[in-house]
């Protein structure tokens, strides 16, 4: 197996398990916060999953990210200067839709990328690295990492996290 497919099956196996620890959630649930903890409810980080991935995908295709192309922010009572906080509306829905509309664009782009533009070093907000690196860590860790805290205040309000 080649770098390349390597990557699109990690996003798409990234994906598919936030997905399915995520399709049963109640608002509720994605808003609950332990009392006196300091993380952010389910609902801000599956939107800032999401928010990344978007811009990510679109910074590498020198477009402007969903969020703004298609009107995103409004639906997602998103404040770019509170990238984290729960908007005073807030659309599980809308949020489940966005994230579809994003991982669709990564699956697009990953589809439409070469082989040797994984060894390319791109500018990061960490500084330079080759194009495979900063899209495993973006794309595949991030999104992972995020799906263990996730799980994690699920499994503290009684439900499922993890999808096995």
């Amino acid at each position: 197996m080649d770098a390349l497919t390597l990557l699109r099956d990690q996003v798409d196996t990234a994906e598919r398990l936030l997905q399915q620890a995520t399709e049963g959630i109640t608002l509720s649930q994605a808003l609950w916060r332990l009392p006196g903890s300091t993380a952010n409810p389910i609902f801000s980080i599956y939107r800032h999953v999401y928010v990344t991935e978007d811009r990510i995908i679109h910074r590498e295709r020198a477009q402007p990210p969903l969020l703004e192309s298609q009107g995103w922010h409004e639906r997602l009572g998103f404040d770019p200067a509170a990238p984290w906080a729960v908007p005073e509306h807030p659309d599980l829905d809308a949020c489940r839709a966005y994230a579809r509309a994003v991982h669709d664009a990564t699956r697009a782009y990953l589809a439409a990328l070469t082989p040797g533009a994984l060894d390319e070093e791109i500018e990061t907000p960490r500084g330079r690295r080759p194009r495979v690196a900063a899209l495993s860590l973006m794309l595949v860790t991030h999104k992972l990492t995020h799906l263990g805290e996730i799980a994690a205040l699920l499994g503290c309000q009684g439900a499922k996290g993890f999808p096995f």
